[in-house]
C-alpha cells in the first residue's frame, strides 16, 4: 500500500485545511454548542458544496464512490481542527448503510438529501446492555398488517442523534407468525410518532441522544437492510467507520502535539525556553513516536478493509488498540506539559484530550477491541494455514 497521497487527495487535504483555518473557530463552536445541539447549517452546507458529503455515496446513486483512504484525509484534518461536524454519522455510516440498501425511492431521496446537506443521519445502535455487540439488543420490529412495521425499544448514546433528521435503527425483526428473529436495519424519521429523543452533551462538548421507540408505526419500505445480510453489512460499515474515527484521532493527536511544542517554545523559565530543557524534549519525542506508531497502524488497518471479515476485524481492532493507547498517552502528556493552562476550559488543549477520550469509547473501547482481536487472531491463523 502506498503511504503517499495522490494528487487528488492532496487537493482534498488542502481544501479541508483551508476550511478549518478560514471558517472554523473552536471557541465559537464551543459557545454555539452550549446553546444549540445543531452543527452550523452554513458550515454543513459548505461540506455539501465542497463535495465531502458526496464522497462515500456510490456512483450509481449520484455520489463520487470515493475510497476509505479519501475519507481518512478529511477526517484527519477535521480532527486536527476539532471540527464538531456529524461527518462520521452522516457521510460515512449513513452513506455506507444507505448505499448498501435496495435502490428504493425512499432510499434514493435520503441519499439525495444527504449529499445536498438537507438530511443528517445517526446510527441508533447501542443499548444499555449491548456493550458494543451489534446483535445484543432488545429493540423489536414486528410486522403488523400487510404493509406496516411496529418498532419498540430504547437506544442509548446515539452519536449526533440530538439533531438528526432520521435514524438508522438496528432491531430484531420477527414476522407475525413468530418465526426465527434476526437483526435488521430500519430508517426511522426523527419526527415519527412514538419517537422520543432525550438530548445531552458528552464530555467533548458535542451532543448525543437517547432514543425511545414507543409503538412507532412505519411502512414496510422503512426496512433498509433485511435480516439475511444486515449483520454483515453493519459489521463492515462499522469497521470502516472505526478506521475513519482512528484518522480523526490521529489528527487530534497531531494537533495536540503541535500545540504543545509551540507552547514549550514560547514559554520561558529561568530565562530559557521550556523547549530547551532536555527532559521536556524527551517527552515531546515520546509523544511524536506514539503519533507515528499510531499512523503506521492506521495504514495497516486501512489496507485490510477489503480483506476477509475475520482478517478485517482483527486488523481494525489492532489499529484501534494502538490508537486508543497512543491517544491516552499523547493527550495526558499534552495537558501535563501545559501545566495549569492545560486544565483551563478556555484553552484548546483540554478539548483535544476530551475528544480523544470520547473517540476511545466510540464503537468499541480498548477492552472490547483487545477481546475481539484475541478472538479473531486464531481464525485468521487457521485461514492462513489453509
Amino acid at each position: 500500500m502506498k503511504f503517499s497521497l495522490t494528487d487528488e487527495q492532496s487537493l482534498l487535504r488542502d481544501s479541508v485545511r483551508r476550511f478549518v483555518s478560514e471558517e472554523h473557530d473552536l471557541n465559537r463552536q464551543q459557545e454555539a454548542l452550549r446553546r444549540d445541539a445543531r452543527f452550523s447549517d452554513a458550515h454543513w452546507n459548505m461540506f455539501a458544496e465542497l463535495g465531502w458529503l458526496y464522497l462515500m455515496v456510490p456512483e450509481s446513486a449520484g455520489g463520487l464512490g470515493g475510497s476509505a483512504e479519501d475519507a481518512t484525509v478529511i477526517a484527519e484534518e477535521l480532527g486536527r481542527g476539532l471540527v464538531g461536524a456529524p461527518f462520521l454519522s452522516t457521510a460515512i455510516l449513513g452513506a455506507a448503510l444507505l448505499g448498501a440498501g435496495e435502490p428504493t425511492p425512499q432510499r434514493n431521496e435520503l441519499l439525495s438529501g444527504l449529499m445536498e446537506g438537507r438530511c443528517r443521519l445517526a446510527l441508533a445502535l447501542e443499548e444499555s446492555a449491548s456493550r458494543y455487540e451489534v446483535d445484543a439488543i432488545s429493540t423489536a420490529a414486528q410486522a403488523s398488517g400487510d404493509d406496516e412495521i411496529v418498532l419498540n425499544g430504547q437506544k442509548v448514546l446515539v452519536q449526533d442523534g440530538a439533531d438528526a433528521d432520521a435514524f438508522i435503527v438496528s432491531a430484531i425483526a420477527s414476522s407475525r407468525g413468530g418465526g426465527i428473529s434476526h437483526l435488521a436495519l430500519y430508517v426511522v424519521p426523527s419526527s415519527a410518532a412514538g419517537v422520543e429523543i432525550r438530548r445531552y452533551r458528552t464530555i467533548d462538548g458535542r451532543w448525543a441522544a437517547d432514543v425511545s421507540l414507543n409503538n412507532v408505526h412505519l411502512p414496510s419500505s422503512a426496512l433498509l437492510i433485511p435480516s439475511n445480510r444486515a449483520r454483515e453489512v453493519l459489521e463492515r460499515a462499522l469497521d470502516h467507520a472505526r478506521i475513519i474515527l482512528a484518522s480523526e484521532a490521529l489528527g487530534a493527536m497531531e494537533g495536540a502535539l503541535a500545540m504543545t511544542a509551540d507552547y514549550l517554545k514560547g514559554r520561558t523559565q529561568f530565562g530559557r525556553a521550556l523547549a530547551s530543557y532536555q527532559s521536556l524534549q524527551h517527552r515531546l519525542s515520546d509523544m511524536f513516536v506514539k503519533v507515528e506508531n499510531a499512523r503506521s497502524m492506521l495504514y495497516r488497518g486501512l489496507s485490510m478493509l477489503d480483506a476477509e471479515p475475520d482478517q478485517r476485524a482483527a486488523a481494525v481492532s489492532a489499529t484501534m488498540v494502538t490508537i486508543n493507547q497512543a491517544a491516552e498517552f499523547v493527550g495526558s502528556q499534552a495537558i501535563q506539559l501545559h501545566g495549569g493552562m492545560g486544565m483551563a476550559e478556555e484553552y484548546p488543549i483540554g478539548h483535544f484530550y476530551k475528544r480523544l477520550r470520547v473517540i476511545g469509547k466510540s464503537y468499541g473501547d480498548l477492552s472490547w477491541h483487545m477481546n475481539r482481536y484475541t478472538q479473531m487472531t486464531p481464525m485468521v491463523e487457521m485461514q492462513g494455514a489453509a
